[in-house]
């Protein structure tokens, strides 16, 4: 998936506004869409108005894409002193080389690493992948850009050990990446057979003290057809980071010095590692810097902040599962662009309407003018962390008030300061937030948000040189849910693919696909009826009919 983080958007929707253009990616070019030099004084203006950044127009146009002056608003956004956020606070950036012997693990780390002691044999944190390959693949070639692209990052060389019980990280020594390759084109169903291998890597479970935090298996389907399976754990990737191993990786099967030894890396191992950026959040979020993101947290919570609670179809366990299924359903190209336009209109990104129709559905569904949900941030609030690998990814709440009966176009005004705000304050730690917000009697598994939102960008297409075609399936099993519902919104093609996570001990297959043709329906009216108070619009009133749904609330 190609993540977008709160700058990227924003800097897009300027782009789209002022350029009179749509579709405009990371890879943009400024002049290429036709961007004159008088036009960027007016992008500059806009930085300085909405993000609190001032960029001179003269560094913009040398930034030249999208991605770049993404780079340039981000560093000047990290230098300022402005009150919208302590990013200028604290340490200066992280700096490769300067950690202890035994660095800590970074919050996400530990977290996630706790959650893995807790319970060895879970596959809850996996991340599975397939790289489907099309062309004459060198197998070799494939094995030796495995092995520099571990050598290149030590978070994917790195094991997590323990002294007088607490963690910290120890990296390994560059080696030879074990690359197992079976030939399937003589099997009976060779798509059946690549399935079971494929789900077999994908539940590999991790020993974090002893083994590698990826395991990875190349398979032959056909005479010129091929899938890598590729299984990471959480601790050690985010969504842009495998972004980031698959690019790579194709750049470097594309070097025909790739791999002339265990750690020939096409430029070299970068300068900062993930160890280095750990070392840094733990130095960085202390004393002022800690202080200023709790309170502004707590003026944003309040003090033991209760999460939403949706109507269930079941009583909930004492003791949580984990098993999920998904319902799914695509928003056609006329409404995503209709949600576009509007969005545009009213300085909202096509993220932002999406989000505000969910917290309008959620709103009518519980019966609620005060919604929050969790969104994923990607952390990489600095220039120097946008290639970095590893978990960066961080989960903050979004809270939205319906009250005063507000229509969709103040609702989406309302969800664009909150996420905007959200975003600018993403620093904190989500274990942090809870540990000093929600007091211990009111904490359960899933404390401030039980429901998440997720805006994906089209996935971008890794290119390898000399083969025909290549695709990266990010699907994985769909048989678990972390939330009580995570929805997920993805662009595709001119469309957007809906994808509800559930978790089934809570609902039956009918709510989740219910809510679905419920939300679009929601989406169509808001837009048409933009003035009308939302929670009065019938789509938005969801209920199950012909059951006994609704009925099982938490206290």
């Amino acid at each position: 998936m190609t993540v977008m983080g709160f700058v990227e958007e924003e800097l897009a929707q300027m782009w789209a506004e002022i350029l009179d253009v749509t579709g405009v990616t990371l890879a943009s070019d400024w002049r290429a869409l036709g961007g004159r030099p008088e036009a960027v004084r007016v992008l500059a203006d806009r930085i300085d108005e909405e993000l609190g950044a001032r960029v001179e127009p003269e560094g913009l146009l040398a930034a030249a894409t999208l991605d770049g002056m993404a780079r340039l608003v981000r560093g000047a956004m990290a230098a300022r002193n402005a009150p919208a956020g302590p990013a200028a606070a604290g340490p200066a950036g992280p700096q490769a080389g300067a950690r202890p012997e035994r660095p800590a693990l970074s919050f996400a780390q530990q977290r996630l690493w706790f959650m893995q002691e807790i319970d060895p044999d879970t596959t809850l944190y996996n991340v599975p992948t397939v790289l489907r390959l099309r062309g004459d693949l060198d197998h070799g070639r494939l094995g030796r850009a495995l092995t520099a692209l571990v050598a290149r990052h030590e978070v994917l060389r790195t094991t997590y050990r323990t002294a007088s019980g607490v963690p910290h990280q120890a990296v390994a020594a560059p080696g030879e990446f074990a690359l197992p390759y079976t030939d399937l084109t003589g099997a009976a169903d060779p798509a059946a057979e690549a399935a079971r291998i494929t789900a077999a890597v994908g539940a590999h479970v991790f020993d974090l003290a002893a083994g590698l935090p990826l395991r990875a298996h190349l398979l032959r389907l056909g005479g010129h057809e091929h899938h890598l399976v590729v299984t990471f754990h959480h601790i050690a990737i985010d969504g842009w980071s495998v972004e980031i191993f698959f690019r790579e990786l194709g750049e470097l099967y594309g070097d025909a010095d790739a791999g002339a030894g265990a750690v020939a890396v096409a430029g070299g191992a970068p300068v900062l590692q993930y160890a280095d950026y750990a070392v840094w959040q733990r130095d960085r979020l202390q004393g002022d810097v800690l202080d200023a993101l709790t309170a502004h947290w707590r003026a944003v919570l309040g003090d033991d902040p209760q999460a939403l609670a949706v109507p269930t179809d079941h009583p909930r366990p004492r003791h949580r599962s984990f098993r999920g299924a998904v319902a799914t359903r695509e928003l056609g190209p006329e409404l995503t662009v209709r949600l576009r336009e509007f969005g545009r209109a009213e300085r909202g990104t096509l993220n932002m309407t999406l989000l505000a129709g969910f917290q309008a559905l959620l709103a009518g569904w519980s019966g609620t003018d005060d919604v929050t949900v969790g969104i994923p941030v990607a952390g990489r609030t600095r220039p120097e962390l946008q290639e970095l690998l590893g978990c960066l990814i961080n989960m903050v709440p979004v809270r939205v008030g319906l009250g005063g009966d507000p229509a969709f176009r103040e609702l989406l005004a309302r969800t664009r300061t909150a996420l905007l705000d959200a975003s600018a304050h993403q620093e904190l730690p989500f274990d942090k937030l809870v540990e000093a917000l929600v007091s211990r009697r009111s904490r359960d598994f899933l404390p401030v948000f039980r429901v998440m939102f997720s805006f994906l960008k089209e996935q971008s297409v890794p290119v390898f040189a000399g083969l025909e075609h290549c695709s990266l399936d990010l699907t994985g099993p769909q048989d678990t849910a972390k939330y009580d519902l995570s929805l997920y919104a993805q662009e595709s093609g001119a469309g957007v693919a809906l994808t509800l996570e559930y978790d089934t001990d809570l609902f039956g297959p009918e709510t989740p696909a219910a809510l679905l043709a419920a939300y679009e329906q929601a989406l169509h009216d808001a837009i048409t009826f933009p003035d009308r108070p939302v929670l009065d619009l019938p789509a938005v009133r969801f209920r199950v009919s012909g059951t006994e749904r609704n009925t099982h609330r938490d206290r």
